[in-house]
Parts: structure tokens; C-alpha cells; sequence
């Protein structure tokens, strides 16, 4: 039988009502392993919630313990974003994604480490909160909800919760191993939560499998499961991207995406190819980073505001310190750095690629894109705002988002799911993008294919940080 901290959310679950071990003493044995990989900083600090109930609660959740990214409100706990000014910030009541996996008998494993105020995709950190990747802890976990993904991967917390804007769940799943999905913008309640931008911003799920993160999904959106079709229908047709999500690609990436690829074929699916681009990569990519820097003066303001702190957003980037982060945001001291009419234009371009990408589905009668969710696997410790793959020198940012971006633009769900490994043993991601609202397909179709790929894991022994 497994250990207890390889269980997966279900079987944590099940093995709780079951009396299969205590709550308390489920929770005990994560916290061991938490202590034993210290080293990969996935959590902000050792804060410690109360003790589970005993007997375990009835809801869906069953006092199971999540991790929590450190931008999301739980009461009691500090919401530090993994930035100075917000360092001694405690708010008193749950965020509205917390209350709901509270009601429904969660604990709280530990609030997460960061890319300061989400504002990158590496996870670095200037503070000494930088989580290190469990598959290869010399390298960086993704960002920028990487403590979570750090915590889920190495098998300290069977799933957890964190925030993507432009690819900050599904990025750090898939550079760790794990699955991430981002859904439908709006799908889930924003309430309690340092967001960057209202226009792209969403709590998002991570897990160990696509069926951990379906029960997420029911409890966070407060719909109930849907029940089993009696038949398995046949597999749907999913589209390849050739021209837009599968160019510059890692050679390591590019084979195990092959791979997956020929895996689905043989068991029955249809890939269908597009060889046109979709839509101007550049273009949208702009798009995706003008419109959250035009929004975070006023998204973070709120924020503060609906605490009563006295803090400003002013005094929240002086103490900034990450200087990747200072300088992207440094400059809104001044004032705006994206004008209305760059905002406006910004806003066309999402509509119009939307629809591009809308009638691209239509007339391949896809269900779904499918591409890899990185270009390239997990940076080295020490990357910075420039990278090196496949002998070139790229833009970080730009990079890691190039896939992941544009079902944030568009408000679609997207999920990632493990692909397998590069030679050296990195995980590489695969991405699966479905139309707006139709989260339980995309779900659905997701858990098909993670059971044909059937990627190996590889726990982390808690020497090896």
C-alpha cells in the first residue's frame, strides 16, 4: 500500500472516512515530510493551523489539508504575496475560494511561496523564498504560484490552490510534474485574493491527477458533479496548433510531445493538424502583458482597501525585492505606462484572436487544442530575465507564457497534464485549451488522456535537497 503522503486527494479522502488513519495524524505525516524538504521552500513559513477535527467532517473534502498560495486569504494566516509591505498583512475572514474549501471540511496545510506579487513565471525570489524545483532542485519551479507546485510534486500536500494570470498554476505544474488547470474566467469567486489583474486573474487547482482536481473544481465553482455517462463516448478530435504552439520548441520537448501525440493516436484519438498560424503571436503576447500592468494599481488598491489597511500601492512597490519585479512595476509610480488607447487596441486584439481560435475549433470539429504547455523544460537556479534553449538566447517571460497565455486572454479553461520526461529527467507538459465554459469537457478530456500517457512519477526523497 502507498504511503500516506503519496495519496492521492480521493484516496486521502477516502482513507479518512474510512478511519483508515486520523485526520490528526494524516496531517502529522505531511508535516514530517514538509519539515524533511525545508530545503525547497515551497511554503512562506511554518504557521500551523489548528488541529483537524476529529472525526474527520463529512464534506466532500473530509478534512483532507491543501496548499494554498500566499496571495489567497485564509483567516488568521498572514497574505504576504511574498512581498515586504505585506509582511505583517493578516486578514480576518477567508477568501471566497477559502470559505468554500473550508465548508467542505479542507484543512490548511500552509500558505506558498510566490513570485513576488505574482509578477513572473520562475518562482525566483530575491528574499530567500524562492522554491526549488523537486524534480531537479537545482532547478527553479516555475512560477508564479511555484510553492504549491513544489509541495503537490514532492508529495507534502496532495493538491492545492493557486492564481494564474497569464500561466501561473499551469506553468509551475508543468516544469514539476503535476497537473494544472486554469478554468473558465469567473468560474470561481475572487473575493480575498491579491489579484493584478481583474480582467485575467482566477484561482486556480493543482494535483496529482485530473480526478483530484474535478472534485476541486466542484467545490470551488459550487456545482455538483456530474454523475458517470453510462457509456464512454468515443474519443474527441483535438486540434494541433502546428504553426502557433509547436514552433521553437525544446528538442527534448518536441520528442516527448511526440510522443504523447503518437501514444493518443494509437489508442483511438483523432489529432487533427492546423498548419496556418491561428492567430499574431507577438500581438497577443503584448496584449497579455499591457492589460494586467494596466490593471494593477487599481486591482491592488481594491485589495487593500477592502481591508482596511493603511497601506498604498505606493508603498507596496517601494518595498518591492525582487528587481525583476521593481522593474516592471516601478515605473506605475509615475503614473500609467500603458495609455487607454494601448488598453483599448490590447482588448481588440483579445477579442479578435478569441474568435480566430473559436472558428479554427469549429471548422476542424475539435473539441480542443492540444500543444505543449512549455516550450522549454525547467530553468536552471540563477535564470533570469533572459534564457538560453535550443542554443538561443530568449526573453524569460515571453517564453514560458508563449503557450499559456492565450487561453488567459481569451477567459478559456486549460489544463496541463504530465506528458512524460526529457532525457535528463525533466517533466514536460502537455496543454489541452477548450472554449469558454466548457470546463467539465476539458476536464473530462483530460482525464482520458492522462490515463493513456500514464506518466511515471518520480516522489522526492527528502535527502536530495
Amino acid at each position: 500500500m502507498a504511503a500516506p503522503h503519496l495519496w492521492s486527494l480521493l484516496r486521502a479522502r477516502t482513507a479518512l472516512r474510512r478511519g483508515e488513519l486520523s485526520p490528526a495524524a494524516y496531517a502529522a505525516e505531511l508535516r514530517s515530510r514538509q519539515e524533511q524538504l525545508a530545503g525547497l521552500r515551497a511554503f512562506v513559513d511554518d504557521a500551523r493551523p489548528g488541529r483537524p477535527v476529529e472525526p474527520p467532517p463529512t464534506g466532500p473534502l473530509s478534512g483532507v489539508p491543501l496548499a494554498v498560495k500566499d496571495n489567497i486569504d485564509v483567516a488568521g494566516v498572514p497574505t504576504t504575496a511574498c512581498t515586504p509591505a505585506l509582511r505583517h498583512h493578516t486578514p480576518m475572514r477567508h477568501s471566497a475560494v477559502w470559505q468554500r474549501c473550508a465548508e467542505a471540511g479542507a484543512e490548511l496545510m500552509g500558505k506558498t511561496t510566490l513570485h513576488e506579487l505574482a509578477y513572473g513565471v520562475t518562482g525566483a525570489h530575491a528574499d530567500h523564498l524562492t522554491a526549488r524545483n523537486p524534480v531537479d532542485p537545482g532547478r527553479l519551479a516555475g512560477g508564479s504560484s511555484s510553492g504549491t507546485a513544489a509541495a503537490v510534486a514532492a508529495a507534502i500536500a496532495p493538491a492545492g490552490l493557486g492564481t494564474d494570470t497569464g500561466g501561473s498554476v499551469r506553468i509551475p505544474a508543468a516544469l514539476c510534474g503535476v497537473v494544472g488547470f486554469r478554468p473558465s474566467t469567473g468560474r470561481y469567486p475572487n473575493e480575498g485574493v491579491v489579484r493584478i489583474s481583474p480582467t485575467r486573474d482566477t484561482v486556480g487547482v493543482l494535483a496529482r491527477s485530473v480526478s483530484d482536481v474535478r472534485l476541486l473544481d466542484a467545490v470551488l465553482s459550487g456545482e455538483p458533479p456530474p454523475p458517470p455517462p453510462p457509456t464512454a463516448p468515443p474519443p474527441p478530435v483535438l486540434a494541433l496548433p502546428r504553426a502557433t504552439s509547436w514552433t521553437g520548441l525544446d528538442p527534448d520537448v518536441a520528442r516527448v510531445m511526440e510522443n504523447a501525440c503518437d501514444t493518443l493516436r494509437a489508442a483511438g484519438w483523432s489529432l487533427l493538424e492546423l498548419p496556418d498560424p491561428l492567430y499574431d503571436t507577438a500581438a497577443l503576447l503584448e496584449a497579455a502583458t499591457s492589460v494586467p500592468l494596466a490593471e494593477t494599481r487599481a486591482a491592488v488598491t481594491a485589495y487593500l482597501r477592502a481591508h482596511g489597511s493603511p497601506l498604498t500601492f505606493d508603498a507596496v512597490l517601494e518595498a518591492i525585492a525582487s528587481p525583476d519585479v521593481r522593474d516592471v512595476l516601478a515605473p506605475l509610480l509615475d503614473g500609467p505606462v500603458i495609455s487607454s488607447e494601448q488598453y483599448h487596441a490590447a482588448r481588440l486584439v483579445e477579442r479578435a484572436t478569441a474568435d480566430a481560435a473559436l472558428r479554427a475549433l469549429r471548422l476542424s470539429g475539435a473539441a480542443a487544442f492540444l500543444s505543449p504547455t512549455t516550450i522549454t523544460p525547467a530553468p536552471p537556479r540563477g535564470t533570469g530575465e533572459r534564457m538560453t534553449s535550443g542554443g538561443r538566447d530568449l526573453p524569460t517571460f515571453t517564453t514560458y507564457i508563449r503557450n499559456t497565455a492565450p487561453a488567459a486572454v481569451w477567459g478559456w479553461p486549460s489544463l496541463t497534464v504530465p506528458a512524460g520526461h526529457t532525457a535528463r529527467g525533466l517533466p514536460v507538459g502537455l496543454l489541452l485549451d477548450a472554449p469558454r465554459h466548457h470546463d467539465r469537457e476539458l476536464l473530462d478530456i483530460g482525464h482520458r488522456c492522462a490515463r493513456h500517457l500514464s506518466v511515471e512519477r518520480r516522489p522526492l526523497k527528502p535527502e536530495t535537497p
